[in-house]
């Protein structure tokens, strides 16, 4: 919840003033993060950074970022690079047809901040500055104790303005030109010898299959270079300081009109890109920005990760009751709803108990409208719900003659949660966003569904992204926090990985034993190595891995020996243990020798599934293709943690790993799930021990201590 407060004399900077009469007011403040102005100078920080700007020109200019651990100056304090030369100062953010015209005023608010829930309690500062064309609110987040600030910026236009593109940029600029409509931040580096790896994501899984791509250089002063991807780390080659920056936006495969990168590196500053076409802003007459974060770091590869972690930590606080579950969907034996019914439901809700799934999701097909993902033909898709079929979102009282009700009463004697697939309008940029978050505030009031998976979500401009966020919120207001979402990422153009996403988790990938397409998808060590790539840079408790009925369509993979048959069951269970595993499949086509390994397993995971994730979880060993020893590490303190060995299709015995954190430690293993016997590892001096497995597909789940 917020508590907002004017910064005046006894809690904050200041109201609206005139620029040249800025005034220095009391700081606004929240345990150790603060807000102050010196004279023109605007400082936000916390015990770990300070970040500074002037506020004493038309537009803010950066001044200073600031590490407080190592006293690390990040910025340069003089023009370092020859094609800047131009500007006077070096603009915290720029696009002069949103800026035209003097100042007229300028206000500095604070309040307490929590994301309806979501996020690590905060400080949000927000900046607004009134313009003759705009309304600027330049809004800053700062965390208690973390090296991270967040920020982004809304513009609303005067309805007299018009914008019609990149052309109307300041001509006493021309080098800003190729940023078409402009950057929401900038960050000069001082340091001379540094170096950058950017990271890029990729989504529109039912397509895409490698979803991790890194690239590495040097900062050079004559070189500039366009970068696709959220997230740069930059590294001090002498002192080992570090910074992170990260786009919080969509991946490449998401971008709107008018956005090609996502950083602008030129020289040795970078540029944070991406407002989005001026045509979306003239026609909502309010826009805002893709996020731009920075998290700085001091150290080796490991420091970095831990901090990129902390900033995800603080987005999304991690919630046993909604972050670590064992899910069942019914869609991955391709029957889409044609099996949907109160009988069939019932059956594997029996079924359900006893493999220990916790959450069981309905998918497409529980609604009375029709989609085009039905057996039953001509259905709508992705938008026009309510012009199809008016009910289009009541239960389908064919299907379901007694409603949910008796599939919730026995979901609830069973003590598993219930969920639904939604596919909110995307008609006119949803503009139906309220309907539907009245929809699913009902369904949970009426039905208690605790998890909805949004799907069939197609964004053609940043007005569509930001009412989607809105429908999110405010079905978070609505149910007190008590539901969260699968983001779907399959298909569509959608929000990415570092969207805005923090409101619940993503639903990864479609893939099936059966065809999709013209041949099946479905191999455990694929999926693995989503995971695996993934987890260097992105919490694993908000990822939903699937596994499949590994006893389905044997004959569509002959002569395969990486075939889901020859992983077998809790292997390719396994494989998901350290993010939220999804049975993607019919609980009721189980085997009975199924039912029970499901059942011997997933209750003992769930023992220990909540510690798992809650802790820093980082690949080991090879990188996943079917033939390697890979795994999984979960950080839960500097003395424990978790290991998932897994042994793929290698003849092998044993296999050196690279631990983290763990340099000339002796281990204690507990072994938990699978196949290992080992009770202790020495690990030496560079961080390396052995693990032995016998067979192929084994896989070890070990508790360590240290």
């Amino acid at each position: 919840m917020t508590e907002q407060q004017m910064l005046t004399t006894t809690s904050g900077v200041q109201s609206t003033v005139l620029p040249e009469e800025i005034q220095v007011g009391d700081p606004g403040e929240f345990m150790d993060c603060y807000a102050a102005l010196d004279g023109n100078t605007l400082r936000i920080g916390n015990n770990a950074l300070e970040r500074s700007w002037d506020l004493g020109r038309g537009i803010p200019t950066v001044v200073s970022l600031k590490n407080k651990a190592t006293n690390k100056e990040w910025f340069a304090a003089e023009e370092t690079s020859d094609w800047l030369r131009t500007v006077d100062r070096k603009y915290a953010y720029y696009n002069s047809a949103l800026f035209s015209g003097d100042r007229l005023g300028i206000t500095v608010r604070t309040a307490r901040d929590d994301d309806h829930g979501v996020a690590r309690e905060h400080l949000k500062v927000e900046v607004e500055l009134a313009f003759e064309a705009s309304v600027v609110r330049w809004t800053h987040i700062v965390y208690p104790g973390v090296p991270v600030l967040r920020s982004f910026i809304s513009v609303t236009l005067n309805e007299s303005v018009e914008v019609s593109g990149p052309e109307s940029l300041d001509v006493q600029a021309p080098h800003l030109r190729e940023l078409e409509g402009g950057y929401q931040d900038c960050f000069p580096l001082e340091p001379k010898h540094c170096g950058w790896k950017s990271v890029e994501f990729v989504d529109v899984t039912d397509d895409m299959d490698n979803l991790v791509f890194a690239s590495t250089g040097l900062f050079s002063r004559r070189e500039q270079r366009f970068m696709k991807g959220n997230v740069v780390f930059v590294q001090d080659h002498l002192s080992k300081d570090g910074l992170t920056l990260i786009k919080e936006g969509p991946t490449a495969l998401g971008y709107l009109d008018g956005v090609e990168s996502d950083f602008f590196v030129k020289g040795q500053n970078v540029f944070t890109t991406g407002w989005s076409s001026s045509r979306d802003l003239q026609k909502s007459k309010t826009l805002t920005t893709y996020g731009s974060a920075v998290v700085l770091w001091s150290g080796e590869e490991t420091d970095a990760l831990s901090s990129l972690h902390d900033y995800h930590n603080a987005l999304h606080v991690f919630d046993p009751e909604k972050d670590a579950f064992v899910m069942s969907n019914t869609w991955g034996d391709q029957s889409s709803d044609g099996r949907l019914s109160e009988q069939f439901l019932l059956e594997e809700l029996e079924i359900a108990k006893k493999t220990g799934v916790t959450l069981y999701q309905i998918d497409d097909g529980w609604q009375n409208g029709t989609t085009a993902n039905s057996v039953n033909p001509g259905g709508a898709w992705g938008k026009g719900y309510y012009e199809a079929n008016p009910d289009f979102w009541e239960v389908n009282h064919i299907r379901f003659p007694n409603g949910l009700e008796p599939i919730v009463a026995s979901a609830n004697e069973k003590g598993i949660r219930m969920g639904l697939w939604f596919s909110p309008d995307s008609l006119n940029d949803f503009e139906n966003w309220e309907k539907d978050s009245d929809i699913l505030i009902g369904l949970h009031k009426r039905y208690g569904i605790s998890a909805y998976k949004l799907d069939g979500i197609e964004f053609t401009s940043k007005v569509g992204e930001e009412n989607l966020t809105r429908l999110m919120r405010r079905v978070l207001t609505g149910t007190n926090g008590d539901v969260f979402f699968n983001m779907d990422v399959t298909a569509g153009i959608r929000s990415g990985y570092y969207g805005q996403l923090q409101y619940g988790s993503l639903f990864l990938e479609n893939r099936f034993t059966g065809k999709f397409g013209a041949w099946p998808n479905y191999y455990p060590h694929r999926t693995l190595r989503n995971i695996w790539m993934l987890s260097r840079y992105y919490p694993t408790y908000r990822l939903q891995a699937e596994f499949l009925n590994v006893q389905r369509n044997t004959d569509l993979y002959p002569d395969d020996a990486l075939a889901p048959s020859n992983c077998g069951l809790e292997y390719a269970l396994a494989v998901t243990l350290f993010a939220n595993p999804l049975a993607w499949m019919e609980q009721t086509g189980l085997s009975e020798e199924s039912v029970e390994t499901l059942g011997r397993v997933i209750p003992r995971y769930r023992e220990v599934q909540s510690e798992i994730l809650s802790g820093h979880v980082l690949p080991i060993g090879d990188e996943p293709n079917g033939t390697t020893w890979t795994g999984f590490q979960s950080i839960t303190s500097d003395h424990s943690g978790y290991l998932l060995i897994l042994k793929e299709h290698n003849p092998e015995p044993g296999q050196s790993y690279k631990l983290w954190r763990l340099r000339g430690k002796e281990l204690k293993l507990e072994p938990i799930l699978g196949d290992g016997r080992q009770t202790d590892a020495a690990v030496d001096e560079t961080g390396s021990t052995v693990f032995q497995l016998d067979g192929l597909f084994a896989y070890a789940l070990y508790k360590y201590t240290c």
